[in-house]
């Protein structure tokens, strides 16, 4: 701070650097040792030992018990320690925002991906940020809607290839990249008639999303409109675990082809029909927090519609072309 260590305040606290003395004391608890602490930080021992002295003081009790060798914390001292990791933490956090308002260009992207096409995304997006963008770090996270959006209200992610849960309103900017129909999951060997959904149900049971996750709301929400009420066997929260409910041959499921593609990428035997009810559907899109990001949301946008369009095509042959595109390229 550029004032002497020893300095008295108004209150009669000592003048010290607050963030350095718990960086002190977090070395001590850790290494035990004031000399090896203080070696690590790169300072000499009776720095490091004043610190300790300044914090001590400024909040009234011993933090560390210098009777005992090694060195042990007090009561207050393992206080301390819980607080302190989140502080350092936190400070850690703001000196890399802070790099990243001062850098020229962008150090680092941090992302929520929805986490049905995680794997779909991955490589390809990786290859576009680093390359085309310039960015040359990417943090990536999987999760649900939900997920992303307290994340992006946190400051936790910068963008969110999401679904429609977040609209452009409360500060955000949605780009879409498409729109997909549900479809009826059946086991591959199920030999009744895909159109009667009443025979279906009578021999299989429902395998669903919980309703706590958005597409679980979604598909009950709709099935309600429809008059629909199914017999249950089980829910999930991840559409791998959804579709190997049906893979078991006693189960079907309402899903997307974004809900699908890593179930059939992994070989699992499925019947993919259209719903014998009316339809529904379902966006993908790219949503960061308003006036940031917009270049990098709308390269990013174009880019995952590309990626899903070609896996798409790949392993939805048959379906692919019912799936409405925002991007550019031809559907």
């Amino acid at each position: 701070m550029g004032k002497a260590l020893d300095r008295k305040e108004k209150d009669g606290a000592p003048d010290f650097n607050l963030f350095r003395a718990v960086e002190v004391f977090m070395a001590v608890a850790e290494m035990q040792q004031v000399t090896t602490a203080a070696s690590a930080l790169g300072m000499t021992q009776s720095a490091a030992s004043q610190h300790l002295k300044n914090l001590e003081t400024a909040f009234g009790v011993k933090f560390i018990d210098r009777s005992q060798r090694p060195i042990a914390l007090t009561h207050a001292g393992g206080i301390l320690q819980r607080h302190g990791f989140r502080i350092l933490n936190e400070i850690e956090d703001l000196r890399a925002n802070i790099r990243r308002l001062n850098a020229t260009t962008l150090p680092v992207l941090r992302m929520g991906l929805l986490a049905s096409i995680a794997t779909t995304l991955t490589p390809g997006l990786f290859d576009f940020v680093v390359k085309e963008l310039g960015v040359p770090e990417l943090i990536l996270s999987a999760g649900l809607a939900t997920d992303h959006q307290t994340a992006l209200n946190a400051r936790q992610i910068d963008i969110a290839v999401t679904s429609e849960l977040i609209r452009n309103e409360a500060g955000y900017r949605a780009i879409p990249v498409l729109d997909e129909p549900f479809y009826l999951v059946l086991p591959e060997d199920y030999d009744g008639n895909p159109s009667d959904i009443g025979e279906i149900s009578s021999r299989l049971s429902l395998v669903r999303f919980g309703v706590a996750t958005p597409v679980g709301r979604r598909t009950d929400q709709h099935l309600q409109r429809c008059r629909l009420f199914f017999p249950r066997a089980m829910e999930a929260d991840r559409s791998s675990m959804v579709v190997a409910g049906v893979a078991t041959g006693k189960c079907f499921a309402i899903l997307s082809p974004s809900l699908l593609i890593d179930a059939v990428a992994e070989g699992m035997r499925l019947r993919i029909v259209p719903l014998p009810f009316p339809g529904f559907r379902r966006r993908i899109q790219v949503v960061a927090r308003s006036g940031e990001f917009d270049r990098i949301a709308d390269a990013l946008a174009a880019e995952c519609a590309g990626i899903l369009r070609q896996h798409f095509a790949l392993r939805f042959p048959g379906i692919a072309g019912e799936v409405a595109y925002h991007d550019a390229a031809p559907g």
